[in-house]
């Protein structure tokens, strides 16, 4: 898994970082009104920045005036690539994770429960209770066959969209079939 890079965990930086790969090269000035920031945090965000060679800067003339040039450095460009890399398996969540929590749950045995009943009883597809429960139909799917126990506060928002208790929708596997 890629890590992420605590340097550009600041959205001024991150959010900089990604304006310098659409170009080759941008003007201070028209950076800092992208990011409405001031001189004096653009200036700290690019020091550091530049100290760890992710970006460079030069200074010029334009229009008649001092500017200062800055543009994305090699290490840079890679190092952005690796941190979107990690922020995209932390945006996926459940489903980079699912294999792990998988394996975990097998050991333990699996987690069964009512919700393809449930859904059914509503005439509900996996697609609309994703939508009201605001996770992917994967998700619903993987949660349903049992591969994924889900988190406490999905459960609790499961719980609440069924109108029911937690502890009458899911139960270990061996309870199946027995009234509650």
């Amino acid at each position: 898994m890629p890590e992420l890079d605590a340097n550009l965990h600041a959205p001024a930086r991150l959010r900089l970082m990604t304006m310098l790969t659409a170009v080759s090269e941008a003007e201070f000035s028209t950076i800092r009104d992208s990011l409405q920031v001031s001189d004096s945090v653009l200036s700290k965000h690019v020091g550091a920045l530049a100290s760890l060679g992710y970006v460079r800067s030069r200074k010029g003339v334009h229009g008649g005036r001092r500017t200062t040039w800055i543009s994305l450095a090699g290490p840079g460009r890679a190092a952005l690539s690796t941190h979107v890399a990690a922020l995209r398996e932390v945006i996926a969540g459940e489903h980079a994770d699912l294999d792990r929590r998988t394996d975990h749950q097998d050991a333990a045995g699996p987690l069964r429960n009512r919700l393809p009943e449930l859904r059914a009883a509503r005439r509900w597809s996996q697609a609309d209770l994703a939508d009201r429960l605001d996770v992917s139909s994967q998700t619903v799917d993987a949660i349903e066959t049992g591969r994924l126990a889900p988190r406490l506060p999905l459960a609790f928002k499961i719980a609440a969209v069924f109108e029911g208790r937690i502890e009458d929708l899911f139960f270990p596997s061996e309870d199946i079939g027995t009234e509650a």
